[in-house]
């Protein structure tokens, strides 16, 4: 049946069959993984390549879920999956499947979910990060309670991206083996005074300060991450090693022999990364090095994704941006003299750190069941966590480090 066959015959017989073949109709043009989609028991049908690798099944539990996703595509999903409309065996692979469709999954959005865009667009833009909305987006997100983050991340409370060496590492390892890299990239000394862009939980501030001797002043504009990290500095005796801060990173001043930020330019905003960017560069000494992992768009996408509001950045990240890899490269070229030195993709790496996360926050949710942590949340939550590691096992985005000099600095770089 041609599509306008089916808008015509159907609409004035029944709007919600209508809504449902007409989604239906898109699932039929998907080409890569294979989709099995079943309704109360029954099969409503299977598409894309049956022979594919990649295999996902939806159980559709309520009829809300087709006027959900076509009116509301990606966002509308995860809404309606938060709202126990649909269930998967497997949500990774069901996010993975119209990751890899994404032509069709446009055609979706750019045909039915345009009243839905401008309200997310309108909200978005109310959230860029200014100073006093950046300190609430961050508290929306990172002030949620420590006690979250606890369940599910490593013994460093590292949010962050590890890296498997070998493939075999567990969480603590591979965190501890990205803060290894970091450091030796840096090439920290005893006689370093290392500005952190980004205190976290004071994981890398600590290892630093512990392992290589160096001075440390580190900032967080995170009431909750401030706290913890202070109560932690003051435990280890690490007070004459450890400045921490309580302010944006704009109201910095002093220079720095050494800069690192691990995953914080993700929350600059679009608005506001030249400012970041020249920033970093007026923070540090004439031959000081600088290290950001950061949390990359494929670059393909990126007009794609500057132009419309995900998820994400909807419900887990507001005012959130992830920049392209070029882009970066663009800024710092055109805005600092801070030459790049090295790039290591660690995108894969970011795919099983997820996996990690999300295993210890399915196996640890009920000792913050009782704290106000309600299903929705942990719907939520699983489909921000499982949505993110698709992303990266697709490869639409991606996770690097990227090693930067000031123009003057002449020695040579460290590769881990």
């Amino acid at each position: 049946m041609k599509y306008k066959e089916l808008v015509l015959k159907d609409i004035p017989l029944d709007l919600n069959e209508w809504k449902k073949k007409l989604l239906i109709h898109f699932f039929s043009k998907l080409e890569e993984g294979h989709l099995i989609v079943t309704e109360n028991g029954n099969l409503v049908g299977e598409f894309g390549n049956h022979q594919s690798d990649l295999k996902a099944e939806i159980e559709i539990l309520k009829p809300s879920f087709y006027s959900k996703f076509l009116f509301g595509g990606s966002i509308g999903a995860g809404e309606s999956y938060i709202n126990q409309e649909w269930q998967s065996s497997n949500l990774v692979n069901v996010i993975r499947v119209f990751l890899r469709n994404y032509k069709t999954l446009d055609e979706i959005e750019k045909k039915y979910t345009w009243i839905s865009r401008i309200g997310n667009h309108v909200i978005h833009k109310q959230r860029k990060n200014s100073k006093t909305q950046a300190k609430q987006n961050i508290s929306d997100h990172y002030d949620l309670g420590n006690e979250l983050y606890s369940i599910f991340l490593d013994n460093k409370m590292m949010y962050s991206s590890g890296i498997y060496k070998n493939g075999n590492e567990n969480l603590n390892e591979a965190q501890e083996l990205k803060l290894n890299a970091i450091c030796e990239k840096l090439q920290l000394s005893a006689k370093d005074h290392v500005v952190e862009i980004g205190t976290g939980w004071g994981g890398l501030a600590i290892y630093m300060a512990q392992n290589y001797g160096c001075q440390v002043t580190t900032t967080t504009i995170s009431d909750e991450q401030y706290q913890y990290t202070k109560r932690k500095v003051k435990e280890l005796n690490l007070e004459n090693k450890i400045k921490l801060l309580n302010c944006d990173y704009r109201e910095l001043t002093s220079s720095y022999d050494k800069l690192v930020s691990i995953e914080m330019i993700e929350a600059v905003g679009k608005e506001y990364i030249n400012e970041f960017i020249k920033k970093c560069s007026y923070l540090l000494k004439d031959n000081g090095v600088m290290l950001i992992q950061s949390i990359n768009i494929l670059d393909q996408r990126l007009k794609s994704y500057s132009q419309n509001v995900d998820f994400i950045q909807k419900h887990i990240f507001p005012g959130g941006f992830l920049p392209s890899l070029t882009l970066l490269s663009d800024k710092f070229t055109k805005l600092t003299d801070l030459v790049i030195r090295d790039v290591h993709d660690i995108g894969l790496d970011y795919a099983q750190t997820l996996q990690d996360w999300h295993i210890n926050f399915k196996n640890n949710f009920y000792k913050i069941r009782n704290d106000g942590y309600d299903l929705r949340f942990y719907r939520l939550w699983e489909f921000y966590l499982n949505s993110c590691e698709a992303g990266f096992l697709e490869r639409n985005c991606s996770a690097t480090q990227i090693l930067l000099t000031k123009r003057d600095h002449l020695g040579k770089i460290s590769r881990i």
